[in-house]
């Protein structure tokens, strides 16, 4: 499993879950996210971490410094609306990866995107119906623009 890590969190359900992120490697025995976690909590992208190795297996420790970076796992209950949020979250200065077969996007908003119109825009897509989400990583940044 080399250049990933393992998380293990409780899912909604509250079952023992996991979750296989990108890392790359940095000096002394740190390690960077390099992808948006689509479904565990509390880390985002960029965000410096330590492993524990175990059978040639790297499962997350502890996050060494956050990167500022927020995480917003969304999922969609309008299949049609999954394109142009898409194209409306890129325009807010997001960037996303998808699970289209699941209907899901993780979503990194980044330390200079003012997470008040993130917030603003998927409460209205929720209040239509189109999505729900969940604020699974906010950074100190984000919190204060709210």
């Amino acid at each position: 499993m080399e250049n990933k890590v393992i998380l293990t969190y409780y899912d909604f359900e509250g079952k023992i879950a996991e979750e296989t992120l990108h890392i790359e490697e940095l000096e002394n025995e740190k390690y960077q996210i390099k992808n948006i976690p689509f479904f565990a909590p509390n880390i985002a992208y960029n965000d410096i971490i330590t492993v524990e190795k175990e059978d040639g297996r790297f499962y997350f420790e502890d996050v060494l410094e956050h990167s500022e970076h927020s995480t917003v796992q969304i999922v969609f209950f309008n299949e049609q609306a999954i394109a142009k949020t898409i194209q409306d979250i890129e325009l807010l200065g997001c960037s996303w990866e998808g699970m289209h077969d699941q209907h899901i996007l993780a979503v990194d908003v980044s330390a200079n995107v003012n997470y008040k119109k993130i917030k603003e825009y998927l409460d209205k897509q929720f209040d239509n119906k189109v999505l729900d989400y969940k604020e699974a990583c906010l950074s100190e940044t984000h919190l204060s623009n709210l």
